[in-house]
């Protein structure tokens, strides 16, 4: 907004200092007074359509600018909605806390399936000892089942339900194991014991209270604004950093993983919401969410990363309850990311400072925002310089992301015997499957036509991929939908009786092997 950099030029100018060399009055450049420059080069050469950032340091808004694209008509704004991804776990953790503060829950005496009977393990002393806080700090070693859930519509409960049927290892987690399911099982279990919605649970207790005007959830509610973002994708860094990009729709599906990841926000709300939790739930001097429950909120309870890191930052990285909590050269720090179908979000506090950064940008790969925060701490704060981290760390895991992506793609499968065809013809493997903990599977034959030959197909919820024979009754494929790819390897098993019984299929380093079994015809 030119009104804003014009107020934040003025500021800064204000402040400027000289320094005298050699009897020589030099003049000192102001810290950050040339961001919009450094931020416009730096979106374009990491490849990223449209993002916002603002900036809140000791109360005062100091920058808040749009760059780049929201659509391809309009430009992104400080007004511009967007996802948040896993943002949206510090909401409902704070949401339980309401609750807490109002005598309805506690963190961590209670086993979690009292709030919600609908949670239920294999193993029943596991559930009778998981309590709100293992799964606010991702240490209940519940599985990965984000691809179970991917654009699932059955209903939330339901989705829980079937989680009695995941191997799950009775010892509790002492290394963060980032769980969209367990988020969403804790979301649910404080919105029934407020007897609410979850949505509703979260406006009620958060987005009201703080004023957060232009937050709420879902990619089809943001659309009903008039400001929104679209996602991009691109094939590759290159691609991206010659503007060369896909648009993607918005998901009409909304996410069975809600309380883990599906509200939308601009970076003005963020900068306060994220300004309210820095103060411990006060705002403006008046104290709206309760202390001790976003004091536990900042609280560590689980360690994200063990090893060795750099001397910029703590030795290890601990969780709380819906925030990463680490120190920058000294300087302590509570943050979190999130990134879903095309969006990137970041908001990190650093509360000695009483500086908060938020940026959101409309690209899956927009590693940017990560270490920006960084580059601001350095300028604002007169902390040393170490590192580059917009040139340097920024590029590189922006370009090694696309590299991942690449990967995913490709798959790792076993090396490929040649010339060995399937045992049967591909009819035979057509049919129904299903698996207690994924759901149904439909395995159907495409007859091609017009020169293209006969295919089988996989379809789960909403994948609907094309199985590429690779050798005996083992295909290859992809599934590709709404940004989440990734390369699977399914091998056909066959029962006693020498039909098809069913299939094993590797997903990959993430879902690992899954086993379906054919669905006996009624």
């Amino acid at each position: 907004m030119k009104l804003l950099s014009s107020l934040l030029l003025t500021l800064f100018f204000t402040l400027q200092s000289h320094t005298v060399v050699s009897g020589v009055r030099q003049h000192k450049r102001a810290p950050l007074s040339d961001l919009h420059e450094i931020l416009e080069q730096a979106r374009n050469q990491s490849g990223i359509p449209g993002m916002s950032v603002a900036i809140i340091y000791k109360g005062e808004l100091i920058f808040a600018e749009g760059f780049g694209k929201r659509n391809e008509r309009d430009p992104f704004t400080v007004e511009t909605l967007s996802q948040l991804g896993s943002i949206t776990k510090s909401f409902t953790a704070a949401a339980v806390g309401e609750l807490v503060a109002e005598g309805k829950m506690d963190w961590d005496t209670t086993p979690l399936c009292k709030y919600l009977p609908d949670f239920e393990l294999r193993d029943p002393v596991l559930t009778s000892q998981l309590t709100m806080v293992d799964f606010l700090s991702h240490r209940t070693n519940l599985p990965d089942v984000d691809l179970a859930w991917f654009r699932n519509t059955e209903p939330r409960r339901d989705l829980i339900k079937r989680l009695k049927y995941a191997e799950v290892d009775s010892k509790l987690g002492t290394l963060v194991h980032y769980n969209n399911a367990g988020y969403a099982i804790a979301g649910e279990a404080a919105a029934n014991v407020a007897n609410i919605s979850y949505e509703r649970l979260v406006e009620d207790r958060i987005i009201k209270p703080l004023g957060l005007s232009n937050t709420g959830f879902s990619p089809m509610e943001m659309k009903k604004h008039p400001n929104y973002a679209v996602p991009y994708t691109a094939a590759t860094f290159e691609d991206a950093q010659r503007g060369l990009f896909k648009q993607l729709p918005l998901d009409p599906i909304y996410m069975s993983q809600a309380p883990a990841g599906d509200m939308y926000s601009n970076v003005l709300d963020l900068v306060r919401y994220g300004q309210a939790i820095m103060h411990y739930g006060a705002v403006d001097g008046k104290q709206v969410l309760n202390k001790s429950s976003v004091t536990e909120l900042l609280s560590g309870y689980n360690i994200s990363f063990r090893r060795k890191r750099i001397p910029e930052f703590a030795p290890s990285l601990v969780y709380g309850l819906g925030w990463d909590l680490d120190t920058y050269k000294g300087q302590a720090i509570y943050s979190h990311g999130g990134l879903i179908n095309g969006f990137r979000a970041n908001l990190i506090l650093f509360p000695d400072s009483e500086l908060v950064v938020a940026h959101l940008a409309n690209s899956y790969i927009a590693d940017l925002m990560v270490y920006f925060p960084y580059y601001v701490a350095d300028e604002l704060l007169g902390l040393p310089k170490t590192l580059d981290w917009i040139n340097d760390a920024a590029m590189r895991d922006a370009q090694w992301r696309y590299d991942i992506l690449a990967a995913q793609i490709k798959g790792d499968f076993p090396e490929r015997i040649k010339n060995k065809p399937p045992t049967r013809s591909l009819s035979e493997f057509v049919g129904e499957y299903s698996s207690p903990l994924y759901g149904n599977v439909s395995i159907q034959l495409d007859k091609g036509g017009k020169g293209r030959e006969k295919v089988l197909r996989f379809k789960m919820h909403s994948f609907n991929s094309e199985m590429e024979h690779y050798h005996y009754d083992s295909f290859s494929m992809v599934l590709d939908d709404y940004n989440a790819i990734s390369a699977a390897f399914l091998t056909f098993t066959t029962g006693g009786d020498g039909k098809v019984a069913g299939f094993r299929v590797n997903f990959g380093e993430q879902w690992g092997i899954q086993e379906f079994m054919r669905k006996q015809a009624s």
